[in-house]
């Protein structure tokens, strides 16, 4: 269990990924690295791929009880058992994604440089 008053890790995958052998890096990573969550976020847009990779990313970490947020893809976290999402339009789908994940799912997102964009997506349901 991670110490909550130390600062923890979220790792990010690469933008791309060889999903022969990434399973094996990543499962290295995480054991010698404390991890508090990962995060995939690649760089394509195919809903196949991603979805491959989130299953490979799932059983790595969820074998080791961290975890696993996608990026912007709400319906890849529902349908493929992922702790939650991680937006990148601020505010303006947390509660989209809150309705659709759950009160227990992570809700993440990138608020840009302003502190009113943060307390937007903090009312709408935003975990950070």
């Amino acid at each position: 269990m991670p110490d909550t008053d130390r600062p923890q890790l979220c790792l990010i995958t690469p933008a791309e990924i060889d999903l022969e052998t990434f399973s094996d890096t990543l499962g290295a990573v995480v054991d010698a690295v404390e991890t508090a969550c990962l995060r995939i976020a690649l760089a394509t847009r195919d809903e196949d791929r991603i979805a491959r990779a989130a299953d490979l990313v799932r059983l790595v970490a969820h074998d080791r009880d961290i975890p696993v947020v996608v990026e912007t893809h709400v319906q890849v976290a529902e349908r493929h058992g992922l702790d939650g999402v991680h937006l990148t339009d601020g505010a303006r789908s947390v509660r989209t994604a809150r309705k659709a994940l759950g009160t227990d799912a992570i809700v993440g997102c990138y608020c840009g440089h302003t502190r009113h964009e943060g307390i937007n997506a903090g009312e709408a349901g935003a975990d950070y």
